[in-house]
């Protein structure tokens, strides 16, 4: 039974941090922009069903407003009661639960937009502190900030899948998130072998070139980040759900620089890539909080995850400094059959020889 907690465990982290490095990637690997306040986005879409869920239900189905301090002491009892709630009411928590999503992701969007246009503008470096400052600044208020989500003590999260029980529940979530990363990996697997992608990787290598067509870079430096902030809003927010708590302090820096070794050991510029970077860091992760209580070392087991990352990434640095699985030029259709076109043409040479 051990066994099969883990896996269901480790896949569902594992669709979370893919989600995550996603992002990332489109965001550096594909157009070159340096997103130093990863975490930001994560963070807003976790925060936005942390401090939504409970409030939202008991508005929407008793009809009343939970008022500051009731919010505050009493946020895991009335937790509790929404989770009931949802038991009896399966379709109304599936609602909560994808209209929280939307918001998340909608929420982290905004903060995308706010972030990046006083700083999108600026030079590479410049625009990488201000992201960094910005992840910080959030998590400052909402630790210090209790109407938020509590403030240091967290916020607990109604699970909306209450009327599932035992393994079936686990399972299903799980399902679910399945579903939700499988989609953001075909969806943005065929918009970067779009036009699309070929714009934003012209913008990476060479802006002036882009602008002598008449390309907006800023605009599309802007709309880009607001794209990757969507997809980390959207994981953050299946974060709080699947967790069941959100704490300000889960949402440090740290994540941010995380998610980056993720996607440089990976290879940037390839979304393969950046799954087999968040595979190697979730499953590392997991299998140390699960069997910790097996090692003894004159540390803090908990931090052996990020030494073991390290030194994968420096080896890779030394060995394949682009990455575990280097870019590749983008699958489009005219492409596909140029180069169909000069393998029949090929074959054809080598018969009459």
């Amino acid at each position: 039974m051990e066994i099969i907690r883990f896996v269901i465990d480790f896949l569902s982290f594992y669709t979370i941090y893919l989600m995550l490095s996603i992002s990332l990637n489109l965001e550096y690997g594909y157009a070159g922009i340096s997103n130093f306040g990863k975490v930001l986005f994560f963070a807003g879409g976790a925060f936005t069903v942390g401090s939504m869920a409970t409030r939202l239900t008991i508005l929407l189905f008793q009809g009343r407003w939970i008022d500051i301090e009731e919010y505050i002491n009493t946020d895991v009892i009335l937790g509790t009661k929404v989770s009931l709630f949802f038991a009896q009411h399966p379709l109304y928590g599936i609602f909560i639960f994808l209209f929280l999503l939307v918001l998340a992701m909608s929420i982290s969007a905004l903060l995308g937009y706010i972030a990046s246009y006083p700083a999108i503008r600026l030079r590479e470096d410049y625009l990488g502190m201000t992201l960094v400052v910005s992840g910080e600044l959030l998590r400052n208020i909402a630790k210090n900030y209790q109407p938020l989500v509590c403030g240091t003590f967290g916020v607990y999260v109604p699970n909306p899948f209450s009327w599932a029980t035992g393994i079936f529940r686990d399972l299903l979530i799980l399902f679910i998130l399945l579903i939700f990363s499988s989609g953001t990996w075909l969806i943005m697997e065929y918009l970067l072998n779009s036009p699309f992608g070929r714009l934003l990787k012209a913008m990476r290598d060479n802006e002036k070139v882009v602008e002598s067509y008449g390309r907006d870079i800023v605009k599309l430096r802007i709309k880009t980040l607001m794209l990757g902030s969507a997809i980390a809003g959207l994981a953050g927010g299946l974060y709080a759900f699947y967790t069941g708590s959100v704490n300000p302090d889960d949402f440090t820096a740290t994540k941010t620089f995380l998610v980056w070794v993720i996607v440089i050991i990976g290879g940037a510029g390839n979304n393969l890539g950046a799954a087999v970077g968040a595979l190697f860091y979730v499953f590392i992760d997991r299998l140390i909080a699960y069997y910790k209580h097996w090692i003894c070392l004159p540390f803090d087991i908990n931090y052996m995850s990020y030494i073991i990352l390290s030194i994968i990434l420096i080896l890779v640095i030394f060995y394949s400094p682009q990455g575990l699985f280097p870019e590749k030029p983008a699958r489009t259709p005219v492409i596909e059959k140029l180069r169909r076109g000069k393998q029949i043409k090929s074959i054809k040479m080598q018969e009459q020889e």
